[in-house]
């Protein structure tokens, strides 16, 4: 997946059971934290990477939040997947960092079961 829409990743997400979808979420977490790597500690003239390192993390927020609702079994209190997809990529577009949450959600459909 090197482009992202949160058509396909709502159709992926919403295929997975909410612990498939949970652990799913995780995978993609994690690979944002390597990704994150990539743009160290930022300086003054860093300040790209300095953006692109607060929006991973904002990522990481989002998805941790919502995967805390799926394991806890109140997927009614989450955002839609409809939802969540689209401020996941809204905030992967604003912060410039669709590449590397598409990355991750690449990574992660290749080790869910279903939906490939």
């Amino acid at each position: 997946m090197s482009t992202l829409d949160s058509q396909s990743l709502m159709q992926w997400l919403a295929s997975l059971s909410l612990v498939e979808r949970a652990r799913a979420l995780n995978i993609v977490s994690y690979m944002l934290t390597i990704h994150a790597r990539e743009y160290g500690l930022p300086s003054s003239e860093q300040l790209t990477s300095a953006k692109k390192l607060l929006g991973i993390n904002d990522l990481q927020h989002k998805i941790l939040s919502q995967t805390v609702h799926y394991l806890d079994g109140e997927e009614g209190r989450a955002p839609s997947v409809n939802s969540f997809c689209k401020v996941l990529t809204e905030t992967a577009d604003h912060h410039n960092i669709s590449g590397p949450l598409a990355a991750a959600i690449s990574f992660a459909k290749s080790r869910t079961l279903v939906a490939r």
